[in-house]
């Protein structure tokens, strides 16, 4: 089965099992994509006219892979049903171009050269920290670039842009975790910032972290406030995946060896359809007594640093 066919039964079955639901619905829309027609099904909570796209390219993953269109669907209405939960109606009636709504994002420096003569950023590592306004009205949720001439007009330094940034309501409370299950066919268990209690039932010490809008969510590792709970929870420092500009993985440092992170990483960046969204090929490592991220050389670059010793004998 193609994956237009597979959209039109997954529509199909949700809308079966949807019967009698009123706190959401769902509707397919088609977008142009890398310059073709591309089909989704967008989540709608009651009331609102804009939604956010279900992950229908992974749904059709794991119809490749043999698990049935029901399930899938089943899997995703307890994820609608779940996120209705936890993020609060708030968020919707924000204003729009203000101080307050301004958010960190983290992109790539290679390939942002031209865009990052316009906008105000600090770099991080292979990083940049940019900035954008989250505009939340009745059509929809979108992000708007903070430029240059804005902070000139404000009169602020890009250090002060940074933590008026990070100390906005918008950004510090909209983190959301996602905690995959063990079963493919059962939902990620979705956790906001304030129930990381539920960390204590992890089996293993990883999770996703992102947030409530899954927009340019892996910025929200910088929150140090955050990061420190979640490492004191797990008891110990934190590798940090950069899976893409959505969302990062963090790994306790006991779980995984430091290769393996790596290979977790490139795995990621080798596969992903979607090269607009790559972040790093780097992994990070969060020290929880110094408070910091640090970034971890590839085995490339540390071969580099330290080059192994040739004797006179292979020489020869």
């Amino acid at each position: 089965m193609e994956y237009s066919e597979f959209i039109e039964e997954l529509e199909i079955s949700l809308q079966d099992q949807m019967k009698g639901e009123t706190a959401f619905s769902i509707r397919a829309q088609t977008m142009q994509k890398n310059g073709e027609e591309h089909k989704e099904i967008l989540y709608c909570r009651a009331g609102e006219t804009w939604g956010l796209p279900l992950p229908t390219e992974e749904a059709y993953d794991d119809f490749l892979e043999g698990i049935p269109i029901e399930k899938i669907a089943q899997k995703m209405v307890k994820l609608m049903k779940r996120y209705t939960e936890v993020v609060p109606r708030k968020w919707r009636t924000e204003p729009a171009l203000l101080p307050e709504n301004i958010i960190p994002v983290l992109i790539p420096s290679e390939g942002n050269e031209a865009l990052l003569e316009t906008i105000p950023h600090i770099p991080f590592y292979d990083l940049q920290i940019t900035f954008k306004f989250r505009v939340i009205d009745e059509n929809g949720c979108d992000t708007v670039n903070v430029t240059n001439e804005y902070i000139r007009e404000q009169g602020w330094t890009e250090k002060e842009l940074l933590d008026l940034s990070l100390n906005n309501e918008i950004f510090k409370e909209s983190a959301l975790f996602a905690r995959m299950s063990e079963k493919a066919e059962e939902m990620a268990v979705l956790a906001k910032a304030d129930e990381l209690e539920q960390l204590k039932d992890f089996r293993e010490h990883a999770l996703l972290l992102t947030n409530i809008y899954f927009d340019f969510g892996a910025a929200s590792v910088l929150n140090q406030e955050l990061m420190c709970r979640i490492a004191d929870k797990f008891g110990e420092n934190m590798y940090i995946i950069p899976a893409d500009i959505e969302a990062c993985m963090l790994v306790s440092e006991s779980d995984l060896a430091e290769k393996d992170v790596q290979e977790i990483l490139d795995c990621f960046n080798r596969f992903s359809p979607a090269l607009e969204k790559k972040l790093s090929d780097h992994i990070y490592y969060f020290d929880r007594e110094k408070r910091e991220i640090q970034q971890i050389p590839r085995p490339e670059e540390k071969m580099e640093k330290h080059p192994v010793p040739v004797s006179d004998k292979r020489r020869r």
